[in-house]
C-alpha cells in the first residue's frame, strides 16, 4: 500500500475497525480469514483482499405433499414457510 492506492484500501481498513473479518485470495482462487490476531500488511493489491461477506437469510415455502418450493405464499395452508441461511465457505 501506497501513498497512490491508500484508497483502495480504507474500506478494509474500516471493517477491521469495526471488527469485521478481512479475507485474502489464495492461489487457487479460494479465499481465507485473516487471523484476528495477526497483523494486515496489504502487501498484495487491493483485489487479493475483501470483507468477509455476511451470510443471507431468506424464507422458502415448501409445499407440505408434494415437496414443491417456492419463493412466495399466498395464503395456501398447504405450504410450510422455513427460513433458510447461506453457508459461506
Amino acid at each position: 500500500m501506497n501513498k497512490e492506492n491508500a484508497h483502495l484500501y480504507l474500506p478494509l481498513v474500516q471493517a477491521l475497525a469495526d471488527g469485521k473479518t478481512i479475507q485474502h485470495k489464495w492461489l487457487d482462487n479460494h479465499w481465507i480469514d485473516i487471523d484476528d490476531h495477526k497483523i494486515i500488511y496489504f502487501h498484495e493489491p487491493s483485489h487479493y483482499y475483501r470483507i468477509k461477506p455476511e451470510p443471507r437469510t431468506f424464507k422458502i415455502y415448501v409445499n407440505k405433499y408434494t415437496h414443491q418450493i417456492h419463493n412466495q405464499n399466498y395464503g395456501d395452508p398447504d405450504w410450510e414457510q422455513i427460513n433458510v441461511q447461506e453457508v459461506l465457505k
